[in-house]
């Protein structure tokens, strides 16, 4: 069934929105801009970010089917979402259309007669986020099987480009997320000691997050000491951190949905000269690479830079030296791009990334530091406040 409600811009709880509406507006802008530009006639969207990005949406059933509609032209979005969802649209929505099903009828039916109405003929081209992770493979044979003669785009990287340059709201939003990321630490440090374990430090960093107002996370935490540490990924266990334990740990802060990570390694006291040897290297595969980082800059070159500074170690380099982070949900906060050789984006002014080599996996340990970093009209800022040179506590 489809609800047409007043114009939300008069709604009198209007003010709940996340952003000004003339923001919401110049994303249905420059994507109408986007798509007019790749010759689509319809985007449907369902990355829970895209439903965020262009109608306010922020629902806690991201498992029940949802998506966005936009005909190439028009001013405004239209909304497909669950019943259960639908109190959520009134307050958190700008658009006039929101279409809502229930269980016992077919959203997928409604998606294809939604894009009928919207004239999904022949010859017309309907772009999909093909490489989301909400995408299911039943609608999209569904989708073909009903719309033989249309022809279905990849849109995935386009849309998330969309979202890269960031606004003063989001930059906004991205610093209020980073601090509560350094509360995290924080609250690690004054809990680390010998004969504690990685679950109650955790329930130390969450109740200080939720405190402060910390929203929920899109990935679990990280909390690894000793040899879990060497996993690389790691939820907190009941481990018992000893003296001396290296303790790996990637917190992140959320405020409306904008998720800032901050990744390191420390120690439960003292070092051996082994860990400090390890940390003085991963040390420098951040620092050198940062003072490349300004607009023009290639994130390749970040990379390149960070991987041949650990280059001793390249068998334990296990992953990219960074993402791009922002707007998220489960199951990653991981946004365009990556920091990784071979991707020659082209660092610009209001990008926001996060910047975190590692040496992993390497003799049971895995040495990380990281932060969240605006790059800037002259060069880059980091968000979180953390002393950077942190690395044992209790010593």
């Amino acid at each position: 069934m489809s609800v047409q409600t007043n114009d939300l811009r008069q709604h009198p709880n209007a003010k709940v929105l996340t952003f000004a509406l003339q923001e919401f507006e110049n994303r249905v802008s420059r994507l109408d801009a986007m798509l007019q530009k790749e010759g689509i006639d319809i985007y449907l969207g369902h990355a829970p970010e895209s439903l965020n990005y262009f109608t306010g949406f922020d629902p806690l059933g991201i498992y029940l089917y949802e998506c966005v509609f936009f005909q190439t032209g028009a001013k405004e979005p239209s909304l497909l979402t669950h019943k259960a969802e639908k109190e959520l649209t009134v307050f958190q929505c700008w658009i006039s259309e929101i279409i809502i099903w229930t269980h016992g009828h077919d959203p997928v039916q409604t998606t294809i007669d939604k894009l009928r109405a919207l004239g999904a003929t022949a010859g017309k081209r309907v772009g999909l986020e093909m490489a989301n992770w909400y995408l299911r493979a039943d609608l999209y044979k569904a989708l073909t099987v009903a719309f033989p003669e249309v022809e279905f785009v990849d849109v995935t990287q386009k849309i998330m480009r969309l979202r890269t340059i960031k606004s003063p709201t989001e930059i906004k939003y991205m610093r209020k997320a980073a601090g509560f990321s350094d509360l995290a630490l924080q609250a690690t440090a004054e809990m680390l000691r010998p004969g504690v374990s990685e679950l109650e430090v955790l329930a130390a960093v969450q109740s200080r997050l939720a405190l402060a107002g910390s929203e929920y996370p899109t990935l679990p935490f990280i909390i690894a000491s000793g040899w879990r540490s060497g996993t690389f990924h790691a939820v907190p266990s009941s481990k018992i951190i000893e003296a001396g334990d290296p303790l790996l740990f990637e917190f992140t802060g959320s405020w409306k949905r904008y998720n800032s990570n901050l990744c390191r390694t420390v120690v439960t006291g003292q070092a051996s000269d082994r860990l400090l040897d390890l940390w003085k290297i991963n040390y420098e595969s951040f620092w050198r690479p940062f003072e490349l980082i300004r607009p023009g800059a290639s994130v390749s070159d970040i990379d390149r830079l960070s991987r041949d500074i650990r280059g001793q170690y390249s068998d334990s380099i296990v992953a990219r030296a960074g993402f791009g982070m922002g707007l998220s949900y489960p199951p990653t906060f991981a946004q365009y791009p990556d920091i990784l050789v071979g991707d020659e984006t082209v660092l610009e002014p209001g990008m926001i990334f996060s910047l975190e080599p590692s040496i992993s996996q390497f003799e049971g340990v895995t040495i990380s530091y990281g932060y969240n970093i605006l790059v800037t009209k002259s060069g880059a800022e980091i968000l979180q406040k953390t002393p950077k040179d942190l690395f044992e506590i209790n010593a």
